[in-house]
């Protein structure tokens, strides 16, 4: 058992979820928060741990950037403007936005942005983009009209890390003349109370729990620590992934992502829109837009009607490979779904049954449909690397607990 200290409140049914929780946590040195609704009532609101960085405990208010699982945030507004008749995801992405149809992206649909099929998984590495750039959505959006696709729209898939946000950030803005953290906030989350922000208002800035250095959890009191197996040097790809412009240009993504965790803890990351990765909120109001998907919550319709949901959970790419020549290395796997990932080994969820999105270094919101159970976790110290096909260690007490608990109700 955990000796950490856990806080909050669990509703009768759920208490094991409060020792697990804390089981998962014990050895991290930072903060979580974890809240689960099941059927639109909320029965878990937990959190524990600490901000190293600011030498204090977890706030119960703290608010914490949950990275990609932004996207889930993104995708949600495109189903509802999909719903309202506002956005055909299968007509070419220029009917929305002219100034996109050259250089052979005039076939691209808003559907290959949200199943990250379009061809456009990274900038060019000769724009030279910086951490620092992403901010300026003009210029982004100027490289993206003038590059070419990776691949052939459609035929082959790459996970659209940062890029993703832009593309369907800037359909939503051509339609609704509101940026993606506008429409969101205007249209979902004001109303239904939910502290989730694209863009964070600098009078919440205080409330910000920064981001701590990646570091493995600490064995718990007493356990014996394995002796660790010798160090294996990664294999080499079989091609030179400079030469291959897709390669050179994740190569800049990775350059890039060295001053990710300085600049997601700064103002400047906090205010600007990046609708692929620096939302900022808590796991209760992530559980709670979720638990929306699936019915009304305290009062406020469901947000997104039945048809719209299960249309956003069809499998979009199991049939599809990595481009040529990424498809010849033993890459994990994502499964995409319409703006959303679908269940995997790096990150099983509660099963196929749902809609969600992970956010890098174990961030994890969803909505389940079998159970009626929606999550929403979000963590300060970013250990999680799906990259090696294994789910976040901090994850697996408190999920075992929850599908017994699931069981047990059925």
């Amino acid at each position: 058992m955990s000796s950490l200290e856990v806080h909050g409140t669990v509703s009768p049914g759920f208490e094991s979820i409060r020792q697990t929780f804390g089981l998962g946590q014990s050895g991290d040195i930072g903060g979580a928060q974890l809240a689960i609704y099941d059927h639109g009532v909320k029965v878990v609101d937990l959190w524990t741990g600490s901000d190293p960085v600011r030498g204090q405990t977890f706030p119960e208010d703290g608010l914490v950037v949950f990275m990609s699982a932004t996207k889930g945030l993104t995708a949600i507004v495109a189903h509802l403007l999909i719903q309202r008749g506002l956005l055909d995801v299968d007509a070419p992405v220029s009917k929305y936005w002219p100034e996109f149809a050259k250089n052979a992206k005039e076939k691209i649909t808003t559907r290959m942005f949200l199943n990250h099929t379009s061809g456009l998984a990274a900038l060019p590495a000769e724009a030279n983009i910086t951490i620092t750039d992403v901010t300026d959505s003009e210029k982004i959006i100027h490289v993206i009209e003038d590059m070419m696709p990776f691949w052939e729209p459609g035929t082959a898939f790459f996970y659209h890390a940062f890029t993703y946000g832009h593309l369907v950030g800037e359909v939503v803005r051509r339609i609704t003349g509101r940026t993606v953290g506008q429409y969101f906030r205007e249209e979902i989350a004001q109303s239904r109370g939910l502290d989730l922000w694209i863009g964070l208002p600098e009078a919440l800035e205080p409330r910000v729990v920064p981001w701590t250095e990646k570091t493995a959890l600490l064995p718990a009191p007493g356990s014996v620590i394995p002796e660790l197996p010798a160090p294996v040097a990664p294999s080499q790809p079989p091609f030179d992934m400079s030469a291959i412009p897709l390669g050179a240009a994740l190569g800049a993504v990775m350059m890039m992502e060295k001053d990710m965790r300085p600049f997601m803890n700064s103002r400047q990351g906090h205010a600007c829109e990046i609708p692929a990765a620096n939302g900022i909120g808590d796991a209760r109001s992530l559980a709670k837009l979720y638990a929306s998907l699936l019915g009304s919550v305290d009062s406020h319709p469901q947000l997104l009607d039945h048809a719209t949901v299960r249309t956003a959970m069809v499998a979009q790419t199991d049939d599809l490979t990595f481009p040529h020549p990424f498809n010849l290395l033993p890459l994990p796997r994502s499964r995409m779904a319409l703006g959303f990932q679908l269940c995997r080994p790096a990150c099983p969820m509660l099963g196929p049954s749902l809609v969600g999105h992970p956010g890098a270094g174990g961030r994890l919101a969803f909505a389940d449909l079998d159970s009626g159970i929606s999550v929403g976790y979000v963590c300060t110290n970013p250990i999680w690397e799906p990259e090696k096909g294994k789910p976040d260690p901090r994850w697996a007490p408190w999920m075992e607990a929850l599908k017994e608990i699931i069981e047990r109700k059925e």
